[in-house]
């Protein structure tokens, strides 16, 4: 009966527990015999912290900060500062909507070195007039947006008023400059905290070095040791100016038009390395002779291998790992606003330019439809000028005029089974049309070099999909600014 109770499963929470002593109270289990519940009741704070002095900070077990969590909140800061922030792979965000609020009409970051200088008052006052122009559209797109989509009879009102708003913010969001003040909620463990405030300490905007410090300082307030010694490094601070500067030395000025959505990169073999994956966890054969053997198959076999695999599949189910051993690269062209929801994928490998204005902007139909095109061209050209005024002396500074309709550059490495989830996702009816024109672009582009995969991958094609791909170049809707770089 003794060993019984020895042996019982226990599965009990340990959250009343500081990070700290938590993560000391996990990873002593590796060299104890005792519960973790009896490894807790002796840690103290000086012990835990004695104990990640030794282990974490001294001998770089970093894997033990993993196990101290940390729940930031982060506000007032801009829409360029999140996407930085939310640069992390191993990371949880949520942030306040562009899509579902009225963002306020002096909340703005305005960066030291503009303000200091020459163009201080005109960043104001160009900053300043894009607001109204995004405020005073608010109530005629509302007009406009009720008169287009009246409520139906057996619509709740209640429903319907977010549903209009929904689609008022929709269109007028574009018009929001990346230096809109927003907020956002950032769960980490400690080790990619860490991680997070290095890369924001070593940015070249003072905003992010700032931001970086600050959550330091409250961080430091919950986890003393774990991450005392996150600051600014040398490597990453010297790396990325000398590398932009090979790109302006090596490169071309001026981009060339090619289509908004590309697969630039993928394995021709994807489709029998992938048959070959799924056969080989029920197999005790190495993996060259399994995919010796799948390169025999006839397409039928291959098509029967993939069925099973994903034929059970419910609704919100992910296919099986072994998708991940597919990999495709996508070089996507997308405005801001549909950036901003995309790169919350961050199970891939991204890349990103500085935001710009060379390669033109969006104009939602709606803004054309309701009669409001002029007012939106002259409001984008204003920070046009503004941009290319700033970038002459302060180049990075300048990405925080550029409203969110202005399309921007990301180079994306997506495993399959990620593109299982972020194509149906994004594609979905709910979604921004923006954003969706993206994920119905890529199961375009998988589906022509690989039309055996992309035929399992559930993709909503409604509302104009593939009659963006090839209009997204065309001068009809191709709106670039009238001055360029």
């Amino acid at each position: 009966m003794e060993n019984e109770q020895k042996n019982k499963r226990l599965i009990y929470s340990l959250g009343h527990l500081k990070p700290e002593v938590l993560a000391v109270a996990f990873a002593k289990c590796s060299r104890s015999p005792e519960s973790f519940a009896d490894i807790a009741a002796e840690l103290t704070d000086e012990k835990s912290a004695d104990f990640h002095e030794k282990w974490v900070v001294g001998f770089g077990h970093s894997s033990v900060a993993e196990h101290a969590d940390l729940h930031l909140a982060v506000e007032n800061i801009s829409i360029l500062a999140t996407k930085v922030l939310e640069d992390n792979r191993l990371a949880s965000y949520t942030e306040k909507s562009t899509r579902y609020q009225v963002f306020d009409r002096d909340r703005y970051y305005k960066p030291k070195k503009i303000m200091e200088s020459f163009l201080g008052k005109e960043y104001e006052t160009v900053m300043n007039d894009i607001y109204d122009t995004y405020v005073s559209l608010t109530q005629p797109m509302k007009n406009f947006i009720m008169n287009k989509y009246p409520i139906k009879p057996e619509e709740n009102e209640k429903a319907y008023a977010a549903t209009t708003k929904a689609r008022v913010c929709d269109n007028i969001r574009y018009l929001l400059p990346t230096a809109t003040l927003t907020n956002v909620g950032v769960t980490m463990n400690a080790r990619v905290l860490e991680h997070a405030i290095v890369k924001l300490m070593s940015h070249p905007l003072e905003e992010m070095q700032d931001m970086g410090r600050e959550m330091k300082e409250e961080a430091l307030k919950i986890t003393p040791t774990l991450i005392k010694f996150a600051d600014a490094n040398v490597y990453l601070q010297e790396t990325r100016p000398i590398l932009e500067k090979l790109s302006d030395n090596l490169l071309p000025e001026t981009p060339i038009s090619v289509p908004a959505v590309e697969i630039v990169s993928y394995d021709k073999e994807a489709e029998d390395k992938l048959v070959a994956a799924l056969l080989y966890k029920g197999s005790a054969l190495p993996y060259k002779q399994i995919l010796a053997r799948v390169k025999t198959m006839d397409g039928k076999e291959k098509e029967r291998v993939i069925d099973e695999a994903l034929a059970r599949r419910a609704p919100f189910d992910q296919p099986i790992r072994e998708f991940e051993h597919i990999y495709y690269t996508f070089d996507i062209l997308m405005d801001y606003g549909a950036f901003r929801d995309i790169q919350r994928h961050r199970i891939c490998t991204q890349t990103n330019q500085d935001v710009t204005i060379i390669n033109g902007y969006e104009i939602p139909p709606e803004i054309i439809e309701a009669g409001f095109e002029d007012k939106y061209r002259e409001t984008m050209e204003k920070a046009v000028a503004l941009y290319q005024k700033i970038k002459v002396s302060f180049p990075k500074e300048a990405q925080y005029v550029v409203p969110l309709g202005f399309r921007k550059r990301t180079l994306f490495t997506w495993n399959l089974r990620e593109l299982h989830h972020f194509i149906p996702l994004r594609s979905g009816s709910k979604g921004h049309i923006s954003y969706r024109r993206v994920a119905q672009a890529c199961w375009h582009k998988l589906n022509e070099i690989h039309p055996l995969l992309a035929k399992y991958v559930r993709v909503n094609m409604e509302e104009g999909s593939s009659s963006w791909a090839s209009t997204m170049f065309n001068p009809e809707f191709n709106y670039m600014p009238k001055k360029q770089i």
